[in-house]
């Protein structure tokens, strides 16, 4: 176990030595442990600029679209809209017109028809009264065959 114990201690003794070992860049002396935050400082902040590259091409991209494009689609469809509709107007009264029209019709039909049967009527009734004058006529020269 010892030699456990004096590894693990030359592990300490290698990391404070690191720990206290310094660079020095553009005459400043940083140690290994600042070199690494700073480091990870410089590369968040180059993230982030890259992220604000990426987001002013996307603004840019919106920014340049053809809006003139959109409001012609935009005018034509409200055109072809204003048109459905006065078609359906039409429609509508062409509809009305023709109910009224059939209405009309059918009651000139039935009127026609009301009259038709009422003559209808009239004449059942002179052919059933002729009818009976004709069975009269006919019993009675049964009954008296030389009358006549």
């Amino acid at each position: 176990m010892s030699d456990l114990e004096s590894d693990l201690d030359k592990l300490e003794e290698a990391k404070d030595a690191l720990a206290k070992k310094t660079v020095s860049i553009l005459g400043y002396r940083i140690s290994y442990t600042g070199l690494v935050v700073a480091g990870g400082v410089v590369s968040s902040a180059i993230g982030a600029l890259y992220a604000g590259f990426l987001m002013y091409q996307k603004v840019e991209e919106v920014a340049n679209l053809d809006v003139g494009g959109f409001e012609q689609r935009m005018e034509l469809i409200d055109q072809k809209i204003d048109n459905q509709d006065k078609l359906l107007t039409s429609i509508e009264t062409n509809l009305r017109d023709v109910k009224q029209f059939t209405y009309d019709i059918e009651k000139r039909v039935n009127d026609k028809l009301i009259y038709f049967e009422g003559k209808l009527a009239k004449s059942e009734l002179k052919m059933e009264m002729e009818l009976e004058k004709m069975e009269e006529r006919i019993q009675k020269a049964l009954d008296n065959p030389l009358a006549n």
